[in-house]
């Protein structure tokens, strides 16, 4: 089904988009949107029947197939990251126009077997190609950026009790690897350079494979985060080429299949379901919470 419009800012009823954006366009009165940032959403949506995208194989594949299936609105507010996203986009496209060896917003696509016969073809848009480097870009805007990656190691038993960008809360830290069982957590923390999330690593693999097969070889790539303080730039180790391979086909699989994909389990992930605009009729059909609050449940249960 389309896309059905947006939920007002003030009112919380629903209206169309035509409406929204005359109504920036006009004032808004106790709206934090204006009228090129109501566009700026507007030019970013993709149709519906836009097809599979790296982007979008990477996301929940349940959101997706009921994005299909029903008719979603969305609040401009929650909308805002998508859009500012875009703005380092065009940014990029200008800058490949006046470097010869520079290649911005070009959407390259591969067809990929699916399990149940069918022929699916998968596109991407890499942010920015540097052809001579053979080194691609892809551009991030965060809350904020990622920060040092910690490791907390039993000194004992030379085992990672945890790690991650982020410490745990109080003075020790206890450790199922060593008689001890807890160490203060100064003394075994060590902080390594910042590193890129898991799934923006796959997606410049992702990108690479499109590249490859389209003979745009690419050996390097790197992701900068950009927050509204600072951005740092993280390099990324790249999947080889059948491995990547192996990804795609993997995730292709699980947005085509013929039953509605279940409901996101990973705790990792479970922040996208903040962002759904199907996830009502995503617990709806699930029969209760889903995301952060159904994790929740479930570990007081245990």
């Amino acid at each position: 089904m389309p896309f059905d419009g947006f939920i007002c800012e003030v009112t919380g009823e629903h209206v169309q988009a035509k409406e929204c954006f005359e109504c920036a366009r006009s004032g808004a009165p106790g709206c934090p949107m204006t009228a090129p940032v109501i566009k700026g959403i507007l030019d970013g949506l993709r149709p519906d029947d836009f097809g599979l995208t790296v982007t979008t194989l990477l996301g929940c594949p349940r959101k997706e197939q009921l994005k299909q299936e029903w008719p979603y609105r969305l609040r401009p507010s929650e909308s805002w990251w998508a859009y500012r996203g875009q703005l380092m986009h065009g940014i990029a496209h200008d800058f490949a126009r006046e470097d010869e060896h520079a290649i911005a917003e070009q959407r390259f696509s591969i067809p990929v077997s699916s399990p149940n016969g069918k022929t699916i073809v998968v596109s991407g848009q890499p942010d920015l190609i540097l052809v001579d480097r053979r080194h691609m870009v892809d551009y991030k805007t965060t809350k904020s950026v990622p920060r040092p990656w910690l490791t907390f190691t039993c000194p004992e038993t030379g085992a990672i009790i945890r790690e991650g960008q982020w410490a745990p809360r109080g003075k020790t830290i206890k450790c199922p690897h060593c008689e001890n069982g807890e160490h203060a957590k100064n003394k075994v923390k060590k902080a390594g350079p910042p590193r890129a999330y898991k799934r923006h690593r796959q997606q410049v693999s992702l990108y690479r494979l499109l590249l490859w097969e389209n003979g745009a070889e690419v050996d390097t790539a790197e992701i900068v985060y950009q927050d509204m303080a600072e951005q740092i730039r993280i390099p990324v180790t790249l999947l080889p080429i059948q491995k990547a391979w192996d990804l795609l086909e993997s995730l292709v699989a699980l947005h085509v299949q013929d039953d509605l994909p279940g409901i996101i389990e990973n705790p990792d992930e479970a922040w996208e379901c903040d962002w759904c605009p199907v996830r009502g009729k995503c617990e709806e059909l699930h029969g209760g919470p889903v995301g952060k609050e159904m994790l929740k449940n479930v570990a007081e249960k245990v």
